[in-house]
């Protein structure tokens, strides 16, 4: 049986669920986009300046890395209205997709070699319709840092305000998968149920790596 999680949804705890018509590929892990059972409880993320509308933008020239056919690009997300960046490099033959995802996805995700990758999209889902395809990686997501805790920028840290620590108010930011484990991965795209101002996002906003 595979085990599948369901991380799209701001209702109860995380839940493993296995399911015995999907058999599961060795050394990985799925998960499954779902309309309800799950939240993200305090993982850390990299957070912008200071919501996810617009989705994934390039800012800047594609700049070619060596003589092996990588590439680095950088791509911005707007957050209440500052931009934060991040630069990231592609491997040969594939290109840069940013894509906005109503909620709930429908795409399963399977850690592969260490990358957290699309292995199904549901048919007529909102990843579907957004244009999610089999064998997409997630290099970036939209994201909310949850509650009081110390958020991690790379070299830098947003220390939350006296005020926001006690009220533990929840801010818009996004995550870089590179390097995260697939748990916080999956966190962090839960964690786009978690409301801001009271609100809930409508969409994920998705960076993804695709094969040309």
């Amino acid at each position: 049986k595979a085990q599948r999680r369901i991380p799209d949804s701001p209702m109860t705890m995380m839940t493993t669920v296995a399911f015995a018509a999907y058999p599961a590929a060795p050394a990985s892990r799925r998960a499954r986009s779902h309309p309800r059972r799950c939240r993200a409880l305090g993982h850390r993320v990299h957070v912008c300046a200071a919501g996810a509308g617009a989705g994934f933008l390039r800012y800047g020239a594609r700049e070619e890395v060596g003589t092996g056919g990588e590439f680095m690009e950088t791509y911005g997300l707007m957050i209440d209205g500052s931009i934060g960046r991040e630069t990231l490099t592609f491997a040969r033959d594939t290109q840069a997709v940013a894509l906005v995802v109503k909620r709930p996805l429908g795409v399963v995700f399977e850690e592969v070699a260490g990358r957290v990758v699309a292995v199904e999209v549901v048919e007529g889902s909102n990843a579907a319709g957004a244009g999610v395809q089999v064998g997409d990686v997630l290099r970036v997501t939209s994201a909310v840092a949850v509650g009081k805790s110390k958020v991690t920028v790379k070299k830098w840290a947003v220390e939350p305000s006296l005020d926001m620590r006690k009220q533990g108010n929840n801010r818009r930011a996004y995550f870089v998968a590179d390097g995260a484990g697939f748990d916080a991965v999956m966190g962090a795209v839960v964690s786009n149920g978690e409301p801001v101002g009271g609100e809930e996002a409508t969409a994920v906003s998705l960076l993804l790596e695709r094969a040309t």
